[in-house]
């Protein structure tokens, strides 16, 4: 195979769409949106743009209007890893080493699950400045409905506490309806509210799947 067809087997490679089993807890379909409130009349937006190359791995980027760019994936059985963040104004970025687990693919009450990983910061020129070591543990506290702007849901309460070196533990509330996701997050007392949903919208339609064998065949000699 020559070297200009190679190359273009491996750029159609990294645009295979992410596995089909979607996370019904935190879906990150391309084309999904948000947008949530905060008490001091802030508004929010974020929208899931189409799988790229980070780091290594075939995420799924969740862009938000204030730049932020989420980098995320999702595993065979619906669970949703987050692999980094770019998108600060200095061009420096977030490798999560390894890539931590966001959300587990059920929330029924009882659960808890624990992410322990580095946090790499990079320059905008790719080398590495700093390392912090991090955890984060998540409890679902129950399973009720949730009146948020957007309407009223069906959503999981997860206990998140967060714990990254070098800066305080921070504990919060965040609520997650299934086929919706995020949809509320509170200071630990779970009243005082820091970001509610507002609008959301559909996954766009799920592109064709494609096969190794199909790929191939478009560029034999």
């Amino acid at each position: 195979m020559r070297l200009r067809e190679c190359s273009l087997l491996i750029l159609t490679l990294l645009t295979v769409s992410l596995p089909a089993q979607a996370s019904e807890w935190y879906p990150i379909d391309t084309g999904r949106s948000w947008v949530y409130s905060s008490p001091d009349g802030g508004a929010y937006s974020a929208a899931v743009e189409t799988p790229e190359s980070f780091a290594g791995s075939l995420v799924q980027p969740l862009q938000w209007d204030s730049g932020t760019r989420e980098n995320l994936s999702q595993d065979e059985a619906g669970r949703v890893f987050h692999h980094g963040m770019t998108g600060a104004p200095d061009g420096s970025y977030l490798v999560h080493d390894p890539p931590f687990l966001r959300m587990d693919s059920e929330l029924t009450p009882g659960h808890e699950w624990e992410a322990i990983y580095e946090v790499i910061h990079y320059s905008a020129d790719g080398v590495e400045t700093m390392r912090q070591q991090a955890r984060i543990t998540y409890r679902v506290i129950g399973v009720g409905p949730v009146d948020v702007p957007a309407g009223t849901f069906q959503a999981a309460e997860v206990l998140i506490t967060r714990e990254l070196e070098t800066l305080p533990l921070y504990t919060f509330r965040d609520w997650y309806a299934e086929g919706v996701g995020w949809i509320r997050r509170t200071e630990e007392n779970g009243t005082s509210v820091l970001f509610e949903l507002e609008a959301y919208g559909p996954a766009a339609v799920p592109t064709e799947s494609t096969t190794w064998g199909a790929i191939k065949s478009q560029y034999k000699d």
